[in-house]
């Protein structure tokens, strides 16, 4: 495999959307939307978690399996810095996707520390995140604004643990949920917590086939530990966080509903940030509010419950997120929930409210939902903002978790992965239990780059799923109420088969595994008989995987051909062309002056 930069030669058609894209690589704050749902919520019984990486246009999209490991008595395990601009690390310890390549990926990352190592580490999936295990324990995350910061001990400050790190040491040692926080509350108690940008707090949902949790932690006042506490989110009721704190009371004696480290109490006493009457509000005492702009969190949490459960009526409008409490932790569906119902809460721009993105001038001509960065930007009117929308173009990637507690660890589990904007992606369903890698163009890709392979089955095209998603994202720019319709379809078709693929590759384990118990077979025997059918799954997973990035690839020259110059062009069977152009809508046409526009003088001329 050999790796080009794209400048200064662009090789195909699509490659000037690159271009335009290199220009758009500063955002306002980077931020994430996440949610988990307890068993009790979805028609399976499935446990899910949910996670939008709102990172930009330089994070590292590149999804890696790391494998299982045992590690000699009295080894030390490194913690990685905080980076999930590409690259996220170079370097061998963590699978095949971060091996060193080429000129331009060759410098190892290097450790800011190390602690004591285990002697056992599970398989998981990450990407800037742990995202689920070999247990079927699941992660999404969320930056929150916090009371208290720290810098990390590369930077010249006294803490060592970041949030990825430590959602990729709760991947590698934890069995279920409460571990997996227990063991993210006592490193970072003991080593220290930095938090992005500057040092903010962080939230994450972490979920197991049983139950599933909010975390929230921050950096204690010494800049040495960390505060945090877990609240369990009810089996019938779906929790959502949105770039800010959400737990309130916190009660430790409760132990089934509540986890925490011991100091929140004292620091917030000591602080003046709690009276130390009645039980301690954790938001209230440790947030500092929302980011960016009022409603930037308070409202996509809104928009989440209002399609989860409309009977509410919960109102998008409040003073203050932090002191208004205007929404609860978490809330009852009016319906079971199924995988899909996910897919829908992150491709959400606000449709079918006073806030949809989709409508307004600022939509342009073809209502499109997409806001790009404008504060202190070139341009900016110095006051108010866009909307925050769930789904948006700066998405690295969207993933929805479930855990399922009924079957084997290894089909029990399933990522179900979308690169790029939640609105225009393809779900694409891993299982890290029966798999041992991803496929290739999930291993690759970068926002500076393009990749290409040295055989005539790519066609001179970069052969990462990344840019096969980013090229629909930005395309649909071009024309977004015709081409969204099309890409809907396409998702419809493709997400279906991996609802079926899912369905289909349980069966062929649980199948499998029961005729193996039944005869009695021996240890070596049953082993063996499972590892054949987990390749096969794998094998059936790569296979789905390709054949959604060849989709993409070919959906965009099909949307480049059908919608071209602004009309609409079909091929006929017969070998002619029809094309047709489609106008504007009378309404944007109105109200952007085109009324008064020159005179017209007699029959329309025709083109020439």
């Amino acid at each position: 495999m050999r790796c080009f930069s794209l400048l200064p030669v662009c090789s195909n058609i699509a490659c000037w959307l690159f271009i335009l894209l290199l220009f758009c690589g500063v955002q306002e704050s980077d931020a994430c939307t996440m949610l988990a749902a307890g068993r009790g919520t979805t028609s399976d019984g499935s446990t899910i978690v949910t996670h939008a990486d709102d990172g930009g246009g330089s994070s590292d999209p590149r999804l890696a399996y790391v494998p299982a490991r045992i590690h000699e008595k009295g080894s030390l395990r490194p913690v990685w810095p905080d980076l999930e601009d590409f690259p996220r690390y170079v370097g061998y310890d963590r699978g095949s996707t971060y091996f060193p390549r080429g000129k331009l990926l060759k410098r190892m990352t290097q450790p800011i520390g190390f602690i004591p190592q285990v002697e056992e580490t599970y398989s998981y999936m990450e990407a800037n995140y742990g995202i689920q295990n070999e247990h079927q324990v699941m992660i999404g995350e969320s930056t929150a604004s916090s009371a208290f910061k720290a810098k990390p001990v590369n930077a010249n400050g006294t803490a060592l643990f970041c949030v990825n790190e430590l959602s990729a040491i709760a991947m590698e040692r934890s069995m279920n949920a409460r571990e997996a926080i227990r063991t993210m509350g006592s490193l970072a108690e003991k080593y220290g917590f930095y938090g992005a940008d500057g040092g903010a707090g962080e939230a994450l949902m972490v979920g197991d086939p049983h139950e599933v949790f909010v975390f929230h932690i921050l950096s204690d006042p010494s800049k040495k530990s960390a505060i945090w506490v877990a609240q369990r989110v009810p089996d019938d009721e779906v929790a959502v966080v949105a770039n800010m704190f959400t737990i309130r009371e916190v009660n430790l004696s409760d132990t089934r509903n509540f986890l925490g480290s011991t100091n929140m109490h004292s620091v917030a006493l000591s602080h003046g940030l709690w009276d130390g009457k009645g039980l301690l509000d954790f938001t209230l005492s440790f947030s500092k509010g929302e980011y960016g702009h009022k409603y930037y969190s308070g409202r996509r949490v809104w928009e989440a419950f209002r399609i989860l459960n409309p009977s509410l009526g919960l109102s998008p409008e409040y003073p203050d997120l932090r002191v208004a409490r205007p929404y609860p932790f978490s809330v009852k569906p009016d319906r079971q929930l199924n995988v899909t119902d996910f897919f829908k809460i992150h491709r959400s721009h606000y449709e079918g409210t006073k806030f949809d993105t989709t409508k307004g001038l600022a939509a342009g001509a073809f209502n499109t939902p997409d806001r790009y960065a404008t504060i202190d930007m070139p341009g900016d009117t110095g006051k108010g903002s866009w909307e925050r929308t769930i789904s948006m173009y700066r998405t690295t990637f969207t993933w929805v978790v479930q855990a399922r507690h009924w079957l084997p660890d290894a089909v029990g589990g399933t990522i179900f992965f979308g690169l790029c904007d939640a609105s225009k992606t393809v779900f694409v369903p891993f299982m890290v239990g029966a798999m041992q890698n991803v496929p290739l163009p999930f291993r690759v890709g970068s926002p500076g780059e393009f990749v290409y392979m040295n055989d005539r089955a790519t066609a001179g095209r970069d052969i990462s799923a990344y840019w096969a998603f980013r090229y629909i994202q930005n395309i649909a720019q071009l024309k977004y109420a015709y081409m969204i319709k099309d890409i809907n379809s396409v998702q419809t078709r493709l997400e279906t088969r991996a609802f079926e693929l899912q369905r289909e590759l349980t069966n062929q384990y649980v199948t499998v595994r029961n005729m193996l118990l039944g005869q009695n077979v021996n240890d070596k025997t049953f082993n063996a008989g499972l590892l054949r059918v987990r390749k096969r799954i794998e094998r059936e997973l790569f296979e789905h995987a390709q054949l959604v990035v060849k989709a993409m690839r070919f959906l965009f020259d099909r949307l480049m051909l059908k919608y071209a110059d602004g009309g609409i062009t079909y091929a006929n069977p017969d070998g002619t062309v029809n094309s047709k152009d489609t106008g504007y809508d009378h309404e944007w046409l109105e109200n952007v002056g085109f009324s008064n526009g020159p005179e017209r003088r007699g029959p329309p001329a025709k083109p020439i």
